[in-house]
């Protein structure tokens, strides 16, 4: 019960990596508020633990992103805990990309993670909280037709850094997690029978030194120790978990 006491949002928290992380963090005692577009997939993990509550909406709207501010704070008074993890990761070379396309990218991979993190921070400043941001091994090793994605996540890690110098003397820590490939539906290639998706999954696999994809629970042991005392010391850094993809 290392987090009891504590509130915490989660983007993205419907699946994947938010879903483990929303999980894992209510396990260990905090109240936490998952936030996404699909709610019936909310709904299914709010029953996986009572600590779970969830808002439906998309954070590309500032509205929705004032509402889950408001709504967080009536029901628990204060914000601990903020995990940027929402994203979009679109699959399109340079020579077919549309402004629309680096929108739609940018709005919900960086505007939305501003957004929600500047009108939480009050209460997260009050609380000595923490800030995690989802970034992506892309960031740093950039892949090609992924333009929109690994220019976003640059992005969100250079944030990450300059806030944890802004806020290290108001007691709130930020850093950032950057996975590798973790098995989740972002993987998913549709058409694929169920032979051919095992391929495409070893191809890839191949390339990783650890030889295999990552799950969403160890993406989530990583956030836990980051919001955690035992983390005390951490600011502005970027973990990556990645099997060692990164190097």
């Amino acid at each position: 019960m290392k987090l009891e006491n504590k509130v915490a949002i989660v983007t993205g928290g419907s699946s994947g990596i938010g879903k483990a992380i929303a999980l894992r963090l209510a396990n260990e005692g905090a109240n936490v508020v998952i936030v996404g577009r699909h709610e019936r997939d909310l709904e299914e993990v709010k029953k996986e633990n009572s600590n779970i509550s969830y808002i439906v909406g998309d954070i590309t709207d500032s509205l929705v992103v004032d509402r889950i501010v408001k709504i967080t704070l009536e029901k628990f008074k204060r914000i601990d805990i903020l995990v940027n993890n929402a994203g979009w990761c679109p699959v399109q070379p340079i020579t077919e990309i549309t402004v629309d396309d680096y929108d739609k990218a940018f709005n919900l991979d960086v505007r939305a993670v501003v957004d929600l993190t500047s009108k939480a921070l009050p209460s997260i400043i009050e609380n000595k909280g923490n800030i995690i941001n989802l970034s992506s091994v892309g960031a740093t090793n950039p892949g090609i037709n992924l333009s929109m994605y690994t220019g976003a996540k640059a992005a969100i890690e250079n944030f990450t850094r300059v806030w944890a110098l802004e806020l290290a003397d108001k007691g709130v820590r930020v850093n950032a997690i950057a996975p590798g490939a973790i098995r989740t539906n972002i993987w998913n290639v549709p058409g694929l029978t169920k032979e051919e998706a095992k391929k495409h999954e070893d191809s890839i696999a191949k390339t990783i030194p650890i030889k295999r994809f990552g799950t969403p629970e160890e993406v989530a042991n990583i956030a836990m120790f980051l919001v955690s005392n035992e983390a005390s010391y951490v600011t502005g850094s970027i973990y990556s978990v990645d099997g060692g993809m990164g190097v």
